[in-house]
């Protein structure tokens, strides 16, 4: 159980959160997905809709993070091969349908996979102190308009704004500002490089502190082993400073805008995406 607990919490801060050829592939990366339910329940719901969906990399070679941001509206076909929506398909077809889904259309092996309550990640930021992001004025609006205009930390306006757990998820789940859920992964992809930055400073037993406040919102599908190796992978890459990169499919110039029933979705060109996301865990950082 303390195994357990250890595994959940790292994956959680990390992330809070037709291949071509190649010469020199990376071997040495590890996936992990976490969801996450952006609902206002105290605990998960397993046949909730996940509107965040990211490929977390530790890369052990290039000694760095990545953090993929995988569109909610993208059109993947779902285990039985018909086109269906990707916030979907874990409330379909469960943890196994979206790994299998995601396993063929990036090439990769995915070695489990977390559903997180956003709701839960609040007391994590707290925990850490807060997040600070500037934020422009159409961002200032939409979160005062999330919370009610009633929070004693509301930011005064646009610009460097000091964000508590409850501020930092009111402008990770804007949807309103900027290019909807494109901007809407970046703002949360701002945010969790953050926490990863602060989560490198703490020690293990602190991280299992904060790991106590949040373990109810959360569940997962992974075996002894792989919280082991996981374990041993993630922290070593957290405490030797590793790189946080960021990474969003679909890429610019890769997808069009489809309908699928009464629903819109982005047509994604599966393969352009799955080249580009090998060439970057095959290209090393600069230095």
């Amino acid at each position: 159980m303390v195994k357990r607990k250890l595994f959940c919490l790292l994956v959680l801060m990390m992330v809070l959160l037709g291949v071509c050829a190649r010469a020199q592939e990376n071997t040495q990366v590890k996936h992990y997905l976490l969801l996450g339910e952006d609902g206002y329940a105290d605990e998960v719901v397993e046949d909730a809709r996940t509107d965040t969906i990211v490929l977390v990399s530790l890369d052990t070679q290039y000694n760095r993070a990545v953090m993929t941001s995988i569109l909610r509206d993208c059109q993947i076909n779902n285990p039985n091969g018909n086109p269906t929506k990707m916030n979907l398909l874990f409330k379909n077809h469960g943890f196994d349908g979206i790994i299998t889904c995601l396993e063929r259309e990036l090439d990769i092996e995915i070695e489990g996979a977390v559903l997180v309550n956003f709701e839960n990640v609040k007391p994590v930021i707290d925990a850490l102190g807060g997040v600070d992001i500037e934020i422009d004025e159409n961002e200032y609006i939409a979160i005062r308009k999330i919370l009610l205009d009633d929070d004693p930390n509301m930011p005064e306006g646009p610009g460097m704004v000091h964000m508590t757990g409850r501020i930092a998820l009111a402008y990770m789940r804007d949807r309103s500002s900027g290019s909807g859920d494109f901007s809407r992964t970046e703002r949360q992809r701002k945010v969790v490089s953050q926490l990863f930055d602060k989560c490198a400073e703490l020690s293990l037993l602190e991280l299992v502190g904060i790991y106590n406040e949040v373990s109810g919102g959360m569940s997962m599908n992974l075996s002894a082993m792989d919280i082991l190796g996981v374990l041993s992978q993630g922290y070593d890459l957290m405490t030797d400073g590793a790189d946080f990169v960021e990474f969003r499919i679909p890429q610019d110039g890769t997808y069009s805008y489809g309908q699928l029933g009464s629903s819109s979705v982005l047509d994604v060109r599966w393969q352009t995406n799955r080249d580009r996301f090998h060439a970057l865990l095959d290209t090393p950082p600069e230095q």
